[in-house]
Order: C-alpha cells, then structure tokens, then sequence
C-alpha cells in the first residue's frame, strides 16, 4: 500500500474505535440512568403521552421493555458499524 493509503486507513480505524467507544458510553449511561432513576425517567414519559395512574404499572413495564429491545439494537448497531470494521481495518495491515 502506499503511504496516503495507509495513513487513511489508520484515520478509518481510529475512527471506528473512538465511536466505537462513545457509543458503549451511551450504552453505559443509558444503563446507569435506567438503574438509578427509572421511576423520573418514566414519569417524564407518562406525563408527555399523559398516562392515567392507572395504567402507570403496565407502562412501566412496557417501558423497560422497550428501553432493554433499543439498548440491545443499538448495540448491535454498534458491532456492526464500528467493531467490525474496526477489526477488519485492524488485522488487514501488514
């Protein structure tokens, strides 16, 4: 490979890396402000699609569903624009 090649490559793969790791931050963040404070965090949503009090038990439950199915594509979203490409660019030097 010639150099400018070569050096585009390590920008590709240093740039994989790094959102490779902001995104497993949003991932870490999401899961903390999901552990200490779910009941805020569904409170808020209640309140915007205005949920009575009685179907406060079925849409936190639903939530949580719903949170645990996105946290889950996005990181498989995460693998597969990131990681692989960061391990292809990675292992594909000489």
């Amino acid at each position: 490979m010639t150099d400018s090649s070569d050096d585009c490559c390590r920008v590709a793969e240093r740039f994989c890396l790094r959102a490779l790791l902001v995104s497993f931050g949003f991932l870490l963040f999401w899961f903390v402000l999901m552990l200490l404070a779910w009941d805020w965090v569904v409170g808020i949503h209640a309140a915007m699609m205005r949920i009575e009090e009685a179907q406060m038990a079925q849409f936190a439950y639903d939530a949580k569903m719903v949170n645990y199915l996105l946290m889950g594509v996005f990181k498989l979203a995460a693998f597969l624009l990131f990681l692989i490409p960061w391990l292809v660019l990675r292992f594909s030097r000489n």
